[in-house]
Order: C-alpha cells, then structure tokens, then sequence
C-alpha cells in the first residue's frame, strides 16, 4: 500500500458539485485526503528544519511547531466528527434501507474505531512535538494516513452507490394534502 511519501500532490480541483449525499461523501473525503499529503509535507519540513538548527547558538524557527501541532489537531478533529456522523447518522440509515450491506457496514465500524485508535497515538505525539521523534512520529503519521486511505477507498465502494440516491441537502417531505 503506497504512503503519503510516496503520493504525489494532489493536482487542484474544480470544486465537486453537490446534488446527492454521495457527492458530500466524496468532498469529505478529497479534503481528507488533501490534509494528509498537506501535513505529511508540513511535518516532514518541520523535522527537517529542526534538524538542520540542532546545535549551540541555533534555536529553531519559533512557532512553526505550534503551527503544525495546531493543523493536525484540526485535522484530527475533523475526521473524529466525520466518522462520529457516519456512525451515528449515515450508518444506521444506510443499514436500514439495505441490509444487505451490513457486513460492510460493520467492517466500516470496526475501521472507525481502528483509525480512532491510531489518531489518539498521533495527538499523543502532537503534545510535545517539540521533543517528538521524527522517524516515529512521521512513521504513526504514515500508518495513519495509509489506513485512512485504505478505509476512504472501501467506503465509497460501498457507500457512494447508495448514497448517490439521496439529493443533499435534504429535502423535507411536503406535507400532504389537508395537514400543514
């Protein structure tokens, strides 16, 4: 499975036009995906950076740590409240209406969780990155981003068929004839 390392910048897009839930979906996902090559890059230049003003009399470029530190948290925050939805709107409404996908739709669970646990290492790492170990914070960095990317992948194979027959935003259902 390629890393963010090995994954070229994403060329830019025209904004994805939204119609259906699945075209949402896919937004989320094409910025997820976008954060990570982008924090992948910012962190990489970081160490490099703090590496090349190692030594007496060289202080590192002040704040450029707590900048990093600041757009990952974002990020982590971010993907806790996209999965959190899933689980708690998309998921269960998904089951509802196809049953036949439940085995995907655990398997997604199970990922959530996973991709939670392996964030909560990166935040960890996050809290002093000042004193953080490059090779293994890059390295948790990596396994996040690839597990993510791997999950992203499974999902709209499964998600996006289905979700592609809910216009978003949603419509409200008119009230029928004689209620209001």
């Amino acid at each position: 499975m390629p890393t963010p390392t090995s994954t070229p910048t994403p060329a830019p897009q025209a904004p994805r036009e939204i119609h259906t839930l699945a075209d949402k979906l896919l937004e989320v996902h094409d910025w997820l995906r976008d954060q990570l090559v982008q924090l992948r890059a910012e962190a990489a230049a970081h160490f490099a950076e703090r590496a090349a003003h190692q030594g007496p009399g060289r202080p590192p470029a002040p704040g450029i740590g707590l900048q990093i530190r600041q757009r990952c948290l974002e990020f982590c925050d971010a993907l806790t409240f996209h999965h959190t939805s899933e689980d708690d709107h998309v998921l269960p409404g998904v089951a509802a209406h196809h049953p036949q996908l439940r085995p995907a739709l655990d398997r997604l669970g199970e990922e959530h969780r996973a991709i939670a646990r392996l964030k909560e290492n990166l935040v960890g790492l996050l809290a002093d990155l000042a004193a953080a170990e490059p090779a293994r914070f890059l390295a948790e960095f990596d396994r996040l981003a690839a597990d993510l990317t791997e999950h992203l992948d499974y999902e709209e194979t499964w998600l996006v068929p289905v979700l592609a027959e809910v216009p978003f935003p949603p419509v409200a259902p008119a009230p029928e004839e004689g209620q209001q």
